[in-house]
């Protein structure tokens, strides 16, 4: 708890911090500028519009229309195009002319769209002003109008309903996989999407999923940390992008655009399945304030409370040692005695998006939110007669439960505008995940009868620190449109932890198993179900790097669009990496374009996957004994995977290629085509245990006493093989049992 509160006092710190800032801006000088008013209403019903914004083309001011469809924009002397837009409803543009201490007046009428063809996307291009129709690359967008009419409460699972390429798979007894689920994008691994929130990079989740499922041994985001009600829209980039926005964009890009109207609102919801469990309560909020002049702060929270549901079938094994009478007891046999399905979880959350003008053309801009979840999840039954199980403590068998608390926060400050005929943005985002494991209903065999009940078996960490400088210009070089040149530079340092849990949580207590057929065997060491992470494991580890990018395009005649860009990084423990993209978009015919793309990419891997190290006991035929064994999991640099000949982890690389078809034969009618091949090699993943008799000899050999198990390797990664394995060894009391994690061809 004390370090809960802790974590909450750091990141309402950055949110203050951003906060202050912005109530803290000047205004726009009066006597300097003018500006343009007016009113946003519906085309048809002439109803006045909230919540459209009247932005300057290819420019950082804005302004939001009221409850009564009113606005005012401060602008410099000069001549601007202004765009019009509402989520719903077709953008609309004209040209004003503004003169000092001049008050122009615009009114704006907008038209409902079917569709969001012409929505404004903040990826897969730098200009400000290209929208799906005309990007050449597949973008998908999702509105926040699709978003309501799901019905659904969880960010990911409202993505996976409207965007075929994105899956959101429900996993159960996955331990801490149950309580964040990973998600993928076209088919890839979780960690291989890029996840932006307002264009700026979000963190990872602290978890690694080692657990047999979707994206085992990788990290991902935590979307379900976002409140759906904060999100105004959606923009799914299925396209490889490590060239424009780094690491992790092999997939694609997922851009979550929060909330910046001044509109209030408050909903609730209630629902439960067909079977009568997984009974969800949900309240929702979001409201609009109007800060100084043309500024806003957009403020949303939500609590979510959904219970576990379970679908599985009364368990028909023996349950009690043979000759047991309670064998023949109906009420203590044929029960649902396991849980398979959806965890049980209770979020509260908030987040926050604000902006304010300053001097002539600037802005500052803060956003970010502080999420809770305690999680409960099952893990499997373990009847009276396993040995697994200490009778005196739990005469029937007991299910073990893996309880969560996680907590996950971020803060971002940064300012926007022109500067020497450049649109610049700077800013510094932080984000940081916690993830408290706890066991309960269970009990640590090798203690006896002295074994508590519930554990607490250790914490991981992850934080991100990211400062961006993004740099664009258009020049007028005698082409059909202006080239557009965009560059820029990132500063990044992550930080990875795993803290120890309490003593009893892993040790080995040193009793043998008390009765049975196995009495006097060797007894299972740690918490049943979730061993805790031991001393050993914890650690403390960071890494930085730097990029730097260019992004141009050009518009050599009107039906042709290319788009160029290259990313260089340096690591401080995985170094240079340089990578390249292009895409074309060629609309020979208006409303049929041909579009495609071919560039590299990388991944580096995370902190996670470089240093995590964990143990558990398993249960292994050695000699056709059936005994315990501690299985351990050790990053590729140790020197127990050394032994195997095993090589640090290196980035995955990868190339993209895409081609399409895109038509727009009528105003609200949109169809697209598209195929694509992605090549990667060394892809990390998480293998299978490996023992035998050669692998505890060579152990041996090399000073690693009582391993009976390992996982061979040679000295190099062969492009598209595995990056990790395990291994195993026996309980002993004259060595640490060990295994290690390696890449392997």
């Amino acid at each position: 708890m004390h370090q809960l509160c802790k974590t909450l006092c750091q990141h309402t710190r950055h949110l203050l911090l951003g906060a202050f800032l912005l109530m803290a801006a000047p205004p726009l000088t009066a006597q300097t500028t003018g500006s343009v008013v007016g009113t946003v209403s519906n085309a048809v019903t002439g109803a006045p519009l909230s919540g459209a914004t009247v932005r300057i083309s290819g420019g950082a001011q804005a302004a939001t229309s009221r409850a009564d469809g009113t606005y005012r924009l401060p602008l410099a002397p000069g001549s601007y195009e202004l765009v019009v837009s509402r989520v719903g409803f077709s953008q609309v543009r004209e040209t004003v002319t503004v003169a000092a201490g001049q008050t122009v007046t615009r009114n704006f009428r907008l038209t409902e769209a079917a569709t969001a063809l012409d929505e404004i996307v903040a990826v897969g291009s730098r200009r400000p002003d290209r929208t799906v129709t005309e990007a050449p690359v597949p973008i998908d967008v999702l509105t926040s109008a699709d978003i309501e009419a799901t019905g659904l409460t969880e960010t990911s699972q409202i993505i996976q309903r409207l965007a075929p390429s994105f899956n959101f798979p429900r996993a159960s007894v996955a331990d801490g996989t149950d309580h964040v689920r990973p998600a993928t994008l076209r088919g890839l691994a979780p960690d291989q999407v890029l996840v932006l929130v307002n264009g700026k990079r979000r963190h990872n989740s602290a978890l690694v999923n080692v657990n047999g499922t979707v994206g085992r041994g990788s990290t991902s985001v935590d979307l379900n940390a976002i409140p759906a009600n904060a999100i105004e829209r959606i923009e799914v980039l299925r396209e490889g992008a490590a060239a424009q926005y780094g690491s992790d964009a092999i997939a694609g890009v997922i851009n979550i655009v929060l909330k910046s109207g001044v509109r209030r609102e408050i909903m609730s919801t209630l629902g439960q399945t067909r079977e009568g469990d997984g009974r969800v309560v949900q309240i929702t909020g979001n409201a609009g304030l109007e800060v100084a002049e043309n500024g806003f702060l957009n403020l949303s929270g939500e609590f979510r409370d959904r219970e576990a549901t379970n679908r599985s079938a009364p368990d028909t094994r023996q349950q009690y040692f043979a000759g047991d009478p309670r064998n023949n007891d109906p009420s203590l046999n044929n029960l649902v005695n396991h849980r398979q399905g959806d965890a049980a979880v209770r979020d509260v959350g908030g987040f926050l998006n604000g902006a304010i003008p300053f001097g002539k053309n600037g802005q500052l801009y803060t956003f970010g939110g502080l999420t809770f979840r305690h999680g409960e999840a099952a893990g499997f039954f373990r009847r009276p007669n396993d040995v697994r199980t200490i009778r005196a403590i739990h005469p029937n068998g007991f299910l073990p439960l893996i309880v969560t608390d996680i907590v996950d926060g971020s803060g971002a400050v940064g300012t926007r505008g022109r500067l020497a005929g450049f649109r610049y943005d700077l800013s510094g985002v932080y984000g940081r995940n916690t993830f408290d494991f706890n066991v309960h209903n269970s009990n640590n065999v090798s203690m006896g009868t002295g074994s508590p009940t519930n554990f607490y078996a250790g914490t991981l960490r992850f934080d991100q620190l990211t400062t961006n400088l993004d740099l664009v210009r258009s020049y007028a070089v005698g082409l059909a449109e202006p080239l557009s040149l965009a560059f820029g530079a990132e500063y990044r340092r992550d930080g990875y932890g795993i803290r120890a849990g309490e003593e009893a949580s892993y040790i080995n207590g040193g009793v043998r198993i008390l009765d049975g057929p196995a009495a006097g065997g060797l007894a299972a060491v740690g918490a049943q179900v979730f061993p805790g992470f031991r001393p050993t494991d914890a650690k403390d580890v960071s890494r930085s790097n730097v990029a730097a990018y260019v992004d141009v395009e050009i518009t050599p005649v009107n039906q042709l669009l290319i788009n160029l860009a290259g990313r260089a990084e340096n690591y401080t423990d995985f170094g240079s990496t340089t990578d390249g993209r292009v895409a074309v978009r060629f609309e020979p015919i208006l409303g049929y374009a041909l579009r495609g793309a071919i560039g590299t990419g990388f991944r580096a891997p995370s902190l996670g996957q470089s240093h995590f190290s964990s143990t558990a006991t398993n249960f292994l035929v050695i000699n056709g004994v059936n005994t315990p064994v501690d299985v351990r999991t050790f990053p590729a640099g140790s020197p127990e995977a050394a032994v195997l000949g095993a090589q640090p982890l290196r980035p995955e690389e990868s190339v993209n290629y895409s081609a399409g078809l895109a038509i727009n034969p009528l105003r609200d009618l949109s169809i697209t085509v598209d195929a694509y091949r992605i090549d990667i090699e060394d892809r990390i993943v998480f293998s299978e245990n490996f023992t035998g008799t050669r692998i505890r000899q060579l152990f041996e050999s090399q000073g690693f006493a009582g391993v009976t198990g390992g996982a061979s390797s040679p000295t190099r990664s062969i492009p598209g093989q595995p990056g990790w394995t395990r291994c195993s060894s026996m309980p002993s009391a004259s060595a640490t049992s060990v295994c290690c994690a390696s890449p392997v061809g």
